[in-house]
């Protein structure tokens, strides 16, 4: 009669070893995807250290019913990356209206941006403008840049 019991030991010492392949291959897949999403990440946030924008110049007029703006905006630092865009933000003393400048802007070149949609009411007095730069990541979504300029009517 055959002894059964090292059959036995070799099929558990091979559903460990399957397991153990397994748990290797889940956690790979996780740490594989963590790396691959804070790459990214870094990307853009070395991009946006390398690249200033700022309103130079910002004139505003009362329009039909909200104000509009003609701005300037001027791109410096050492970064030749293209931008996605820049928000502006229109503030007063009571409220903060927003319009994406879509498009890059060359570096040193800048960019005039005319008629540009406040929402602000023409009775009111703007106060201020704010630029934030954004880059698109791989997949086309917007990643905005930490840092925000501002200019002062």
């Amino acid at each position: 009669m055959r002894d059964k019991r090292g059959l036995s030991t070799i099929v558990t010492t091979l559903i460990i070893i399957v397991l153990v392949l397994v748990a290797i291959g889940i956690v790979w897949a996780v740490v594989r995807n963590v790396i691959q999403t804070g790459s990214g990440t870094l990307d853009i946030s070395a991009k946006c250290l390398n690249v200033d924008v700022r309103a130079s110049q910002a004139n505003c007029s009362d329009g039909t019913p909200n104000k509009v703006c003609q701005v300037t905006l001027v791109r410096t630092g050492t970064g030749n990356d293209v931008i996605a865009g820049v928000k502006l933000v229109f503030r007063n003393t009571t409220s903060a209206k927003v319009y994406d400048a879509e498009g890059n802007i060359e570096p040193v070149a800048g960019r005039v941006l005319t008629n540009v949609p406040t929402g602000i009411l023409s009775a009111t007095f703007i106060s201020k403008v704010e630029a934030t730069v954004y880059f698109e990541d791989e997949s086309g979504v917007a990643k905005y840049c930490s840092q925000t300029t501002s200019f002062t009517f």
